[in-house]
Formats: C-alpha cells, sequence, structure tokens
C-alpha cells in the first residue's frame, strides 16, 4: 500500500508538471501568434490604398448601373397613379426607389464607412483587452516566482505586460491615421475639424451618421463632375443629355433622402432615448435626495452626497447631450432646405428644358449645392469642459446604441 502511495504521489507530481509545462507552451504558442498578428496588421495596414481619384472612380463605376435604373424609376414615378388598386402607384414605386438608395449609399461608401465605423470598433476592443491583459499580469506578477523552469516569473510577466503596452501604442497609432484621414474627408467637403473635434464626433451616438453622409456627399461631388463630362462630351444631343440629367436628379434625390434618414433617426430613435435617460436620472435625483433625508447617519449622508453627485453629472451631461443632437438635427433640417429647392428647380428644369447647355449649366450650379449643405449639416462640434464629462459622455453614447 505504501507503494501504491509513492506511485500516486508521484503520477500527480508528473501529471502537475505536464499540466505546467502545457500550460507554458500554450502561453509561449499565444505569444508567437500575437506577434505574428500584429506583423500581419501592420503589413496590411501599411500596404497602399488606393488614391482619391482611384477610390471615386472605382466609386462612379459601382454605382453608374444604379444611377441609370434611378433615372428610370423616377419618370416611371412622374407617370404613375397617385394610388391604385390594380398596378403600381407612387407609393410603390417610391419604396423601389428608397431600395435602390440604399444600395447606391452602399456602394458609395462602404470600404471607407468599414474603415471609420468598423475598424474604429475593432481597434477600441483589441485596446480595451490589451489593458485587461495588463491588469491581469499584474496581479498574477504578486505571486510568480523569481525564477523558475515551469511557471511564469516575475520577470515573464513584466515583459508579458511590456510587449502587451508596444501593441497597444501601436494600435493607437492606427486609430490616430484613421481620424488623421477623417479630418482630411471632412477638409475635402469644406468643413475643417480639429483633432479635438474628431474625438467628440467619433464620441457621439449620431457620429457614424454624419460621417455617412459627409462621405456621401464628398462622392456626390466627384460622380456630378462625371456627370458634366459626359452631358460636354455630348454636345447638343438632347437624348443623352436628358438622360445625365436624369440620373443627376437621382443624385438630389439621394442627398435629400439621406438627409431625412438622419432627420427620422434623431427624432423617433436618439432624442427618445435621451428624454428617458433624462428623466430618469432625475426620478434617481429625487429619490436619493428623499432616501437621505430620512438618515440621520452622517458617514451615509456622506455617501448619499457623492452618489447625488454623480447622478447630477448624469442629468446635466444627457441634457447637453440632448441640446447637441438637436442641434444637429436642426441644421440637416436647414440643409435639406436647400437640397430640396435645388431640386424642385431640378424638377422643373428637366420638364421645361429645350437644350442641353441649359441642363449643363444647372448641373454645374449645383456644385455649389453641395459645397453649402456640406458645412452646413456637420455638427457644431465643442470640445468637453472637463474629463468627467468627456467619461459621462461616453457612457451614455454606448447606453444610447
Amino acid at each position: 500500500m505504501k507503494h501504491f502511495y509513492l506511485s500516486l504521489l508521484l503520477a500527480s507530481s508528473l501529471l502537475a508538471d505536464w499540466k505546467s509545462e502545457m500550460l507554458e507552451k500554450s502561453h509561449q504558442i499565444y505569444n508567437e501568434t500575437k506577434d505574428k498578428t500584429i506583423l500581419i496588421y501592420k503589413e496590411n495596414m501599411e500596404s497602399t490604398p488606393l488614391s482619391k481619384e482611384e477610390r471615386m472612380d472605382k466609386a462612379w463605376d459601382n454605382v453608374y448601373a444604379d444611377l441609370e435604373q434611378g433615372a428610370n424609376y423616377i419618370e416611371k414615378y412622374n407617370n404613375a397613379p397617385e394610388s391604385t388598386w390594380i398596378g403600381t402607384d407612387k407609393q410603390d414605386v417610391q419604396n423601389d426607389i428608397n431600395r435602390l438608395f440604399e444600395t447606391i449609399v452602399n456602394a458609395l461608401i462602404a470600404d471607407d464607412l468599414l474603415i471609420y465605423k468598423t475598424k474604429m470598433a475593432s481597434l477600441k476592443k483589441d485596446i480595451a483587452q490589451n489593458k485587461a491583459d495588463i491588469l491581469k499580469y499584474r496581479e498574477k506578477r504578486i505571486g510568480a516566482p523569481k525564477s523558475s523552469a515551469v511557471y511564469t516569473t516575475k520577470s515573464g510577466y513584466d515583459s508579458k505586460i511590456d510587449e502587451t503596452h508596444k501593441e497597444n501604442v501601436i494600435l493607437e497609432n492606427e486609430m490616430r491615421m484613421i481620424k488623421d484621414n477623417l479630418k482630411k474627408n471632412f477638409a475635402d467637403i469644406g468643413v475643417n475639424l480639429s483633432s479635438e473635434q474628431i474625438d467628440l464626433l467619433l464620441t457621439r451616438v449620431d457620429g457614424d451618421d454624419i460621417i455617412q453622409i459627409s462621405l456621401v456627399m464628398e462622392t456626390l461631388k466627384h460622380i456630378t463632375n462625371q456627370i458634366l463630362a459626359l452631358m460636354q462630351a455630348s454636345k447638343e444631343e438632347l437624348t443623352q443629355a436628358k438622360k445625365y440629367y436624369g440620373m443627376h436628379q437621382v443624385l438630389l434625390e439621394l442627398v435629400v433622402y439621406i438627409q431625412q434618414k438622419y432627420i427620422d433617426k434623431c427624432n423617433t430613435v436618439y432624442l427618445p432615448k435621451i428624454d428617458r435617460m433624462i428623466s430618469d436620472s432625475a426620478n434617481m435625483m429625487e429619490s436619493t435626495k428623499f432616501t437621505m433625508d430620512q438618515d440621520e447617519d452622517v458617514r451615509r449622508r456622506a455617501i448619499y452626497t457623492k452618489n447625488l453627485e454623480a447622478q447630477a453629472l448624469t442629468h446635466k451631461v444627457a441634457k447637453l447631450y440632448r441640446n447637441d443632437i438637436v442641434a444637429s438635427r436642426d441644421n440637416m433640417i436647414e440643409a435639406q432646405k436647400i437640397a430640396k429647392a435645388n431640386l424642385t428647380l431640378s424638377k422643373n428644369t428637366y420638364q421645361t428644358v429645350m437644350l442641353s447647355a441649359d441642363l449643363f449649366d444647372l448641373i454645374n450650379e449645383s456644385q455649389n449645392m453641395f459645397a453649402e449643405v456640406s458645412k452646413i449639416q456637420v455638427p457644431n462640434l465643442v470640445p468637453f469642459e472637463n474629463i468627467q464629462m468627456e467619461k459621462k459622455y461616453r457612457e451614455l453614447t454606448e447606453s444610447l446604441r
């Protein structure tokens, strides 16, 4: 029996050593894979991206057929009855047009929006995970041996912490590059934003909406130039000119569509959620005050007071958030008035025009509309008063999504 226990003890010891060895090898494989992943990531990010001109030409190729289809839909809409029990009415055609608009928007900015939205979210997630790993390594380091052939040592955890810090530096630099590209995109449509304003835009719940609209406007300006070139080449051929003018009218309809989509989202999604936050925080403050007034213990009252301060900050930032969304929505409404006025003129000219030169002149004038509208519909981005407000703003954004 004695030999049996000794054998069992030896087997347990060998099993423990085997598990420790496997665990150490797992960490080693993980770290090697992590390093390779970072290297591949850097190589991908450092690959030569498409130039602006190349991106715009690609967008033109992606949407040309859809613009032609859109021009056909608009003609069909003009000839359709207001309503009918049998056949197609204006609402049916409008539904087809709206679906086509979604297709066009995705084709125009799918790659760029993927960079600004998906990539930023991925980078933030990786950075947060690395920070959590660093905290875990620090905790494990406390009980780690100074030297061991089996277990991770204190210096081993120091290396892990250092490597993870380095990875975060790389990831944060990639975030900075994306933000710089975003600044350039806004500058291309005549809107100059500081780094702080870009950070604020990315903090807001409607940030992706604003970015999407701005990218669309930038691309539509380029596509309009392409249509102008085609119209010039068509000389006085009115049939061809009207075809291109119909495609241009699709662009104007698209501007009004994406503006209305943002306005509706503010009214039906963002503002109702923020209003609930404001109401909930006000009720919580009232409940906390009532409970504190009933408690005579000095120490508990001190904690209640701190809770009230935190709740008051939430209430203040929520109201500030609401004001920001309302102001952005109102800016978009003003911008849409200009877009709608240009669209009305476009429709009227299309129905009455006799010469292709007249159509050309009107499209050329619409370029001024793109520039004016682009500047109006970007929100006024005022940097935060302090770090606490910025942190609370970010917390509310996560709750709103």
